[in-house]
């Protein structure tokens, strides 16, 4: 049966027993903002109601004064497990198995790890949720890499739960998710692109990066995974690989990529990467050219307008779309997962009935 709560006293609970009896138990909430359920004994035993909330009172009187039960404070210390303990058993349950890792470990360290890391995982609440999410708010962090974060407190509550170090209430369960708007409208035109090229004519890897992403349409850390023996010279093909959907799909170039990929790769082996360029340094370039050029006078949270590497992406289907290439072949193109990814770019397909309106004269 479930505990019912006492009419008399406040923070005290009983639970009616098969045989009867009754089982008492008094909750407060501890430093952490997290309530705390302490069984205190059975009717038969001779606990009353009385005895309950002298027994709760004792410990807010306790933690009036800065002091903790000292048979609680017992049970904190031996049972003591912090977050980043158990994000540490994590990932190296996953070094073997998660191409990216040490990405995941990093965005933890930068996002959660210092806010709560050392926090002991029975002691993290609700209330430390949301003021993550306002710390990460106040730091400009997007939406959506804060609602990341929060998602994988909770990966790793499920996972202590698994491995039985945990068996507790989830304290992301009730969070809710900010609001994201992941809408890009912004695409560089052919123009745009061959201006953009133009600009990076003096440095060759960034020029080969853009000419691939724009080429391909692959993510950014797609790009930097291609190897000399992923490239098919006789039928200007490039296996890529994708991190988000863990899957090889095929890409394409055409002559004027191809030569420079030829020349790129007389210069390296089999398994050397045709960019080999760290994701920070490319992010940290291209953001110099991307803000010159068509980011002046935007805010920086502008995900709309802003030109990002994600925008290469963005721009290849676009221009796909706009030439009149089938919806599922850009599918196809993008391996996207599911086909309502791609239906985004429909609106900009020759056929979507805009010149049909145009023709109405109304």
């Amino acid at each position: 049966m479930s505990r019912q709560k006492s009419i008399k006293f406040q923070g005290i609970y009983y639970e009616t027993l098969q045989n009867n009896d009754k089982s008492y138990y008094i909750t407060y909430k501890n430093e952490y903002d997290k309530k705390v359920w302490v069984k205190i004994g059975r009717y038969s035993e001779g606990i009353r109601e009385n005895y309950c909330n002298q027994k709760r009172m004792e410990i807010l009187n306790k933690q009036r004064l800065g002091e903790e039960p000292p048979s609680l404070l017992q049970k904190k210390k031996k049972s003591k497990l912090t977050l980043d303990s158990i994000a540490e058993l994590y990932f190296k349950d996953r070094e073997l198995h998660s191409k990216d890792n040490n990405k995941t470990k990093s965005k933890y360290n930068t996002l959660v790890s210092r806010f709560i890391g050392l926090e002991d995982i029975n002691f993290i609440s609700y209330t430390n949720i949301v003021k993550l999410q306002k710390k990460l708010v106040d730091l400009k962090y997007a939406a959506a890499t804060i609602n990341n974060a929060t998602a994988f407190v909770s990966t790793l509550y499920n996972y202590a739960i698994n491995i039985e170090k945990y068996s507790g209430e989830i304290p992301t369960r009730k969070i809710k998710q900010l609001k994201v708007s992941n809408e890009r409208d912004r695409y560089l035109t052919r123009d745009e692109c061959l201006e953009l090229l133009n600009q990076l004519e003096d440095d060759s890897q960034m020029y080969l990066f853009t000419k691939l992403a724009l080429s391909t349409g692959g993510r950014l850390e797609t790009i930097l995974n291609i190897k000399k023996k992923d490239i098919d010279f006789t039928h200007s093909v490039i296996n890529l690989f994708d991190i988000k959907n863990n899957s090889w799909y095929k890409g394409f170039f055409s002559s004027s990529l191809k030569e420079l990929l030829m020349s790129r790769c007389r210069e390296i082996g089999a398994n050397d990467l045709i960019v080999a360029v760290p994701s920070r340094t490319v992010r940290r370039k291209m953001k110099v050219f991307f803000d010159k050029l068509y980011n002046q006078g935007l805010d920086s949270s502008d995900r709309k307008n802003r030109v990002v590497i994600h925008s290469l992406r963005h721009t290849f289907a676009s221009l796909l779309a706009i030439s009149g290439t089938p919806i599922f072949t850009i599918q196809k193109l993008m391996n996207h997962r599911d086909i309502k990814s791609t239906l985004r770019y429909a609106k900009l397909a020759p056929d979507s009935g805009k010149e049909a309106v145009i023709d109405l004269g109304i």
